[in-house]
């Protein structure tokens, strides 16, 4: 996974999702249009490129797409460490068990 850039947010995600994101974004794409557009004030991450909240679009015009897409992203992202910190806890827990035998 890499860190990519949307609406000037740093934004973890796997290569997969970053092509998913460019197809949409090149479908919104118009003459008087950018694609990109669609996804202005959404969202917000934290620091790892996380997102922590979805904001209901209020100010600009989205898509149902964009936004269950965003949705989608979060979910994944948010399994994703939570498999991390399973995976770790696992670890730990049979290094331990290597010591009791």
């Amino acid at each position: 996974m890499s860190m990519r850039i949307i609406d000037n947010k740093k934004i973890d995600m796997t290569d997969s999702e970053w092509e998913m994101y460019q197809r949409i974004v090149k479908s919104y794409t118009t003459m008087t249009n950018k694609g990109e557009d669609y996804f202005i004030d959404l969202f917000e991450t934290d620091a790892e490129g996380t997102i922590i909240f979805l904001k209901p679009p209020s100010k600009r015009q989205t898509s149902l797409e964009v936004f269950l897409f965003l949705m989608s992203l979060m979910q994944h992202q948010h399994l994703r460490l939570m498999h991390a910190q399973v995976d770790e806890v696992t670890r730990k827990l049979n290094e331990k068990l290597q010591l009791v035998k």
